[in-house]
């Protein structure tokens, strides 16, 4: 398969910002916590005191079967101390690249959905979002991924926990968006953003 071409997502100065030396107060395996300051363009001689997590970029894909359903896996969330429908979605490990990305939504399909991508397949992406913005720089790159083929049960990673995978239509998706049983930011995300590209009728 073709790496798709699509922008990065930089956080960086530009335009007006810039961000100050900071110090960091925690460091953890999957979140780092740093205290810093920001110049801004609407406050460029006033520091601006802020806390920031720094967590892994990450993807979220929406799975489509050839007969046009989507893929959902039933996934325990500890902080929050509920099992999710939602979207596959995985943190990017390697180096920030289109390529490592791409490698990050196919293992992703593999290990939590036992997902497959067809010879004839594609990737469409749809740009990314930022799931806490006032609190992280974590960023999240959005995918479409059809056709895809269940071969196997999930094999989650990480203490994670995945109980079953469901195929649902777009009618049954729209439905579970609009009963709050999809509560997720990634699925919610992916949602909109297919809704917005007329991918779900």
């Amino acid at each position: 398969m073709i790496t798709p071409d699509f922008p990065l997502c930089e956080i960086k100065d530009h335009d007006g910002w810039r961000k100050l030396p900071g110090e960091m107060v925690y460091t953890g395996p999957y979140v780092q916590v740093e205290e810093c300051s920001y110049l801004t363009p609407a406050r460029p001689d006033k520091p601006v005191r802020w806390t920031v997590a720094h967590r892994k970029s990450a993807i979220a894909v929406a799975p489509i079967t050839e007969d046009g359903r989507f893929v959902l896996i039933h996934q325990e969330r500890l902080p929050v101390q509920r099992t999710l429908w939602e979207f596959p979605a995985g943190q990017i490990d390697d180096e920030h690249s289109r390529e490592t990305i791409v490698k990050t939504v196919i293992q992703e399909l593999d290990e939590e959905a036992g997902c497959v991508l067809d010879e004839s397949a594609t990737l469409l992406p749809l740009g990314w979002f930022f799931g806490s913005q006032g609190f992280t720089v974590e960023h999240v790159y959005l995918f479409v991924a059809r056709p895809v083929r269940l071969v196997r049960e999930p094999q989650p990673v990480g203490g994670e926990h995945i109980g079953e995978v469901k195929l649902v239509t777009a009618k049954e998706l729209k439905e579970m968006v609009a009963q709050n049983i999809i509560q997720d930011a990634l699925t919610l995300a992916l949602y909109a953003r297919m809704t917005a590209h007329g991918l779900i009728p």
